[in-house]
């Protein structure tokens, strides 16, 4: 049997139309991949014979169906395990692939041996003309953001260039890269465990390459809300676990009080504009773990 060059793994939370039209796009970028894929969708809180997806894409899909919402991260590890692919893609479903999508990831990564992943150009779906990602960083407080956030698309540089990681809403991830760091992080459930990967991933000698021309639109924080208690809850407690795994002592040492200041401004602020404490929730359950 073939190994599939690139396995392209969407996870799905009650999307309707939006899945749909994700599933389109990646199938049509898929076609401009050569060598055998794969495209393997995993449906949180579903069961087999519940609206889905049409029949004429289910023909082409691997369909896992999960009874409970486990979570973006357990159902992605979920889904690498399910794959065959020497590289493993992700592509959220809320967003749209552009044909040369994986085509231009794969050339990306195909151009060294250490390059472990390859973060895609997102773009926003209502505004097509602005940057939602441009890969991630993490700065000294470890704190991490979209590269090039709210800048205009052409801004971005035209060639691939070297950043800390990629967006797990488009991103591929060389498959020995992801055996060598252990995977994705189940525990996280959903939100930074795409800069938890990368930290890891560097830690390891990995680099990331973001591919200018590998090109998605994204309906952004459409599963959650933007500002949504959930997600406040686990971005809050996944931050406390992403510096406890992987900040240096070093960079505790030096930054540790900066770091306290920034989040309690920050759990001040949501707490006087949102009129919720889930921000500082989520960050006592991180550590009391």
């Amino acid at each position: 049997m073939t190994v599939p060059i690139l396995s392209v793994i969407v996870v799905s939370y009650r999307k309707g139309a939006l899945l749909e039209e994700c599933l389109l796009s990646a199938q049509a970028a898929l076609r401009q991949v050569d060598g055998a894929t794969e495209l393997i969708l995993i449906l949180n809180g579903a069961s087999p014979g519940e609206p889905g997806i049409g029949s004429e894409l289910a023909t082409d899909v691997d369909v896992l169906y999960e009874p409970e919402n486990v979570g973006f991260s357990p159902a992605v590890a979920e889904g690498v395990r399910r794959s065959k692919g020497e590289c493993v893609a992700l592509l959220n479903d809320d967003a749209i692939a552009e044909p040369r999508l994986f085509a231009q990831m794969l050339a990306a990564g195909s151009s060294a041996t250490d390059i472990g992943s390859v973060a895609a150009q997102m773009r926003f779906f209502d505004r097509r003309e602005m940057l939602n990602s441009a890969g991630v960083e993490v700065d000294r407080l470890g704190i991490a953001y979209d590269r090039l956030l709210g800048e205009p698309a052409n801004s971005s540089e035209g060639e691939p260039v070297e950043v800390f990681g990629a967006s797990g809403g488009a991103a591929m991830y060389r498959r020995t890269m992801l055996d060598a760091i252990g995977g994705f992080d189940e525990s996280f459930f959903a939100y930074l465990e795409d800069v938890d990967v990368a930290w890891r991933a560097r830690m390891r000698g990995w680099r990331c390459l973001y591919a200018p021309g590998a090109v998605v639109v994204h309906h952004h924080s459409a599963t959650l809300g933007h500002g949504s208690g959930r997600k406040y809850f686990l971005v809050g407690r996944n931050r406390v676990r992403m510096l406890a795994k992987n900040a240096s002592t070093a960079q505790l040492r030096r930054y540790a009080l900066w770091m306290l200041a920034d989040d309690l401004a920050y759990v001040v602020f949501i707490a006087l504009t949102q009129l919720t404490l889930t921000p500082l929730s989520g960050r006592l359950a991180g550590l009391r773990e």
